[in-house]
């Protein structure tokens, strides 16, 4: 029989809510929300970052001029500021001061002091307008046309090694999402068991007057369901509320970490988060349902 309704609006359901434990299931689908939604906006987070620094460096570089003497210091450097304007009109362009050279050669050299007559060499930082391209070929052989010998640094290398951390950072957290949906899968299903065992006078009684076993596995998916989205929806705004106050407790010795704070587009994640939730439950209550059913029906 199909039409047997769960529930009227003056009945009881079916399945108690309590055969379940519902409550604690709530509290560990939420648990698992809870960790789902820092591992999501940690993998967004350091994605943008990624983006921000690989944009960053893309629009970068720095040109090193080799000085054979300390007097030949100036004269150089101007020679290779007049040659790069020509040849990247639109960047800024800003030669280092000694001094700052000296401050980069600092953790390599400690505190050690140089000789005054150390000829250091000549630093120049680049800045690219937008839209605007490198080709470290042509500049090197347009200061080396000028009689400078030059090295010119794009932070190619350092980009992609940014590039190969934030996306090592991705796969682990969309593995430790993979991961707790997977148990959120497990914890269902054992779930839904549980409640088969002890709602079993009502599944008998159910099946006494003709419901099949699509009907009954549809109760289970319901209360699965709502079990989901209840835990989900309060592991989803306890995340986002821990995220958003590691955002604001932020120091700056921790700059260089994933900024956890809230985007306006990682609502989208976090109500697909929600939705997985439901589904993974739903799906898992209905499978073990319907499989133990019809394990059942057999063995009678």
């Amino acid at each position: 029989m199909n039409d047997i309704a769960p529930h009227t609006a003056s009945s009881q359901p079916l399945l108690s809510p309590q055969s379940d434990n519902s409550k604690s299931l709530i509290l560990v689908l939420a648990i698992m929300a809870y960790l789902a939604t820092l591992a999501m906006l940690f993998s967004l987070s350091a994605d943008r970052l990624r983006k921000n620094w690989q944009g960053e460096l893309g629009r970068s570089a720095t040109i090193q001029i080799m000085v054979e003497s300390t007097e030949l210091r100036e004269t150089k450097l101007d020679t290779a500021i007049a040659t790069l304007q020509r040849a990247l009109p639109n960047a800024s362009i800003a030669p280092l001061s000694e001094a700052e050279s000296q401050a980069l050669l600092k953790p390599w050299l400690g505190n050690l002091e140089l000789p005054e007559d150390l000829p250091l060499p000549a630093l120049i930082s680049v800045e690219l307008s937008k839209g605007q391209t490198l080709d470290p070929d042509s500049l090197t052989f347009a200061l080396s046309e000028e009689g400078l010998i030059a090295e010119v640094d794009d932070h190619s290398r350092w980009s992609d090694q940014i590039g190969r951390s934030g996306r090592g950072l991705k796969a682990a957290a969309l593995g430790l999402l993979t991961l707790i949906f997977g148990a959120g899968v497990a914890v269902s299903g054992f779930a839904t068991q549980a409640a088969l065992s002890a709602q079993r006078d009502v599944i008998r009684v159910l099946v006494q007057v003709g419901a099949e076993d699509r009907f009954i596995s549809k109760l289970f998916i319901r209360q699965a369901g709502l079990r989901g989205l209840k835990g989900g929806v309060i592991g989803v705004i306890l995340g986002a509320i821990t995220a958003l106050f590691l955002s604001l407790r932020r120091s700056s010795e921790t700059a260089l970490l994933p900024d956890l704070g809230l985007h306006w587009s990682d609502s989208f994640f976090l109500i697909l988060l929600i939705v997985g939730f439901v589904i993974i439950c739903a799906l898992a209550a209905g499978v073990t349902s319907y499989r133990l059913l019809r394990k059942e029906r057999r063995r009678a």
